[in-house]
């Protein structure tokens, strides 16, 4: 399942229009779980990590300039927002985030990066959760073997 996801979720970005398609690849590896909801909570945080990771990244990258203590900062309160949101399970990935977003340069505007960031992110979600879905599914419609005895 893991490698079907990475794989169709890579595939398929060149056609819905996302241009890094290995973050939609590593977003369903990193949210794949043997079960629909465990896959669902994984996918949860991911979601929401993401998103809170990159609005504070965007900001930080407004006053940037370089410094990492700005960038040092962006980090901890991005683990903050997630511990006072409770969704502290979040906060590693919304770090992760902030990191990507603000460490690697690019000629794009960052408000451009933070969305395309979070679109490639949420595809390989949507991606993992369609295939634990389809297998789920699949294999709840599969004859059960009669009970021993």
């Amino acid at each position: 399942m893991t490698a079907a996801a990475a794989w169709i979720s890579y595939e398929s970005t060149k056609r819905v229009g996302l241009r890094e398609g290995y973050w939609a690849a590593i977003s369903a590896i990193v949210v794949m779980q043997a079960n629909l909801d465990d896959t669902r909570h994984s996918a949860l945080d991911r979601f929401i990590g993401t998103a809170i990771g990159g609005v504070i990244a965007w900001a930080c990258a407004l006053c940037w300039q370089g410094h990492v203590g700005i960038y040092a900062l962006a980090v901890a309160f991005t683990v903050f927002c997630c511990w006072i949101a409770n969704v502290s399970n979040a906060g590693r990935l919304a770090a992760v985030a902030v990191t990507v977003i603000v460490l690697i340069p690019r000629d794009e505007p960052i408000w451009q990066i933070a969305v395309f960031r979070f679109l490639e992110v949420s595809w390989g979600i949507a991606v993992a959760i369609g295939i634990v879905s389809l297998v789920d599914w699949a294999v709840g419609e599969a004859p059960k073997p009669p009970a021993a005895t």
